[in-house]
């Protein structure tokens, strides 16, 4: 029977082992991919790519087909009689040129003030087209709206772009945080480890006389003050991942905790390759940026909207031409074939409206220039200052190793001084926790090295391939 149940146990701790074990830690790409999926800040800014195609969808129906009806029936009067006039009109991009066409048909008495209301049996059909000369010919508000909705889109592409990147940057430095949260309790869990273990020897070398009794009270209190520090971590750990299950999320889209099972057992022994080259550097940034390239965009849609108020400012001359004819049993009163030329002018005297909008189109250009060189300033800092934080890590990393390897190795050799009877539980505590604290400073190197390389990749703009993090 014992040795049926001692079988069980052993199944059961292997399946358990094997479970364990089928569990993978949480990767990086896993967390970037889940935020640039589902994050709710991303899937917001998207809607302002649907936005900018709306209204660019609105801008092109200023180019609409207008239709037109127009009917009026005189059934008590002197005159009777009946008016049906429909029209079409097309506006186009070809010099602002309108052409218009339709159809009316006028039949009954009119007063002879009216007479040119009347058409043959089958009405009369007209076309005709219309052409600014100066206002409104090289641009007009239809396609001044038109344009600025196109590079509207291309704004919001950058935007989006933008938020790309600072998705990636913070889910990035959450992860990293969250590592180092679980290193930071595992070596608590060590240090408290220690000296729970170690408390029985004490206590018996201290009942045969071998050490003072203050050495059991002493280790009682370090017990007591590493499950502090324990605690305080725990704490800890479960802030850093509550903070990532922002950027990890289910399936639903929904924040998830990552459980302690899931942490790496350390960070990765390899760090980004990169070649640091500040030139090539800064030259990339300024190519890549989605911030820089939206500033441009923004310049484009100024230069477009005082073009537009220039040419506003102009007089207004069109040239209008409309031919016409009546069809039916030809009326004698009535023409049957007409040609019309038209010209309209109009001039604004004070011009104060064009003038007023393109001198605020003048002072955003000026504006958007600032913007542009204060922002290329900032990048270069940017760029500068990750670059030295990862040179600056790099050397941190080296050097917390070597420190932590001599803090091993003196906390060894205090522990064998204390059981030949040579050193105190205090001396033996402050290499424990010297050790500790060497090890959580090599923890916080790696971190930041890697922190580093995430803020570096956002400061260059690297693009992200959204087809790398598309669903399943």
């Amino acid at each position: 029977m014992n040795n049926l149940i001692s079988g069980v146990t052993l199944l059961l701790f292997c399946y358990a082992l094997l479970a364990d074990e089928a569990v993978q830690p949480l990767t990086l790409i896993e967390v970037q991919s889940s935020a640039l999926r589902a994050f709710p800040g991303l899937l917001s800014i998207e809607q302002k790519q649907r936005i900018a195609a709306g209204e660019y969808q609105s801008a092109e129906g200023g180019f609409d087909t207008l239709l037109k009806s127009k009917n009026r029936l005189s059934i008590a009067g002197i005159y009777e009689n009946e008016m049906y006039d429909t029209s079409l009109e097309q506006p186009t991009r070809f010099w602002g040129s309108t052409f218009f066409g339709g159809w009316r048909r006028g039949t009954g008495d009119f007063p002879v003030y009216e007479g040119k209301s009347k058409t043959d049996e089958s009405g009369e059909v007209r076309l005709g087209v219309n052409v600014p000369l100066l206002r409104n010919r090289e641009i007009d508000s239809r396609r001044a709206q038109l344009q600025q909705a196109e590079l509207g889109k291309l704004i919001a592409s950058h935007d989006y772009d933008q938020a790309l990147l600072d998705a990636r940057r913070i889910a990035s430095l959450r992860y990293w945080d969250w590592v180092l949260a679980g290193q930071r309790l595992k070596i608590a869990e060590r240090l408290l480890q220690i000296a729970e273990q170690r408390a029985i020897g004490i206590r018996e070398r201290a009942a045969v006389g071998d050490i003072p009794d203050f050495e059991v009270l002493d280790n009682q209190r370090a017990i007591l003050e590493r499950r502090e520090r324990r605690v305080a971590a725990q704490r800890l750990l479960e802030q850093k991942a509550i903070q990532l299950s922002l950027y990890w999320r289910d399936t639903e889209r929904q924040p998830q905790l990552p459980g302690i099972e899931l942490l790496p057992a350390e960070f990765p022994e390899q760090e980004p390759a990169l070649d640091i080259n500040l030139q090539q550097a800064l030259v990339t940034a300024r190519n890549q940026r989605p911030e820089l390239k939206r500033l441009q965009v923004q310049k484009q849609q100024t230069e477009i909207k005082l073009a537009y108020q220039k040419n506003q400012a102009l007089p207004g001359v069109d040239v209008s031409v409309m031919v016409a004819q009546d069809f039916g049993n030809n009326i004698k009163d009535v023409n049957r074939d007409e040609l019309y030329l038209g010209l309209n002018v109009d001039i604004p005297l004070q011009r104060r409206i064009a003038g007023g909008q393109a001198q605020v189109a003048s002072a955003n250009l000026q504006r958007l220039k600032w913007d542009r060189q204060l922002l290329e300033d900032r990048i270069n800092n940017e760029i500068k200052d990750t670059l030295s934080a990862i040179k600056a890590a790099r050397k941190r990393v080296k050097l917390s190793q070597q420190q932590w390897q001599a803090a091993k190795k003196l906390e060894q050799g205090e522990q064998s001084r204390f059981e030949l009877g040579e050193s105190t539980l205090l001396f033996v505590n402050l290499r424990e926790i010297a050790n500790g604290d060497a090890a959580m400073t090599a923890a916080e190197a790696q971190a930041n090295l890697f922190k580093a390389h995430a803020s570096y990749q956002a400061a260059l703009g690297t693009p992200i391939e959204m087809n790398t993090f598309s669903a399943e």
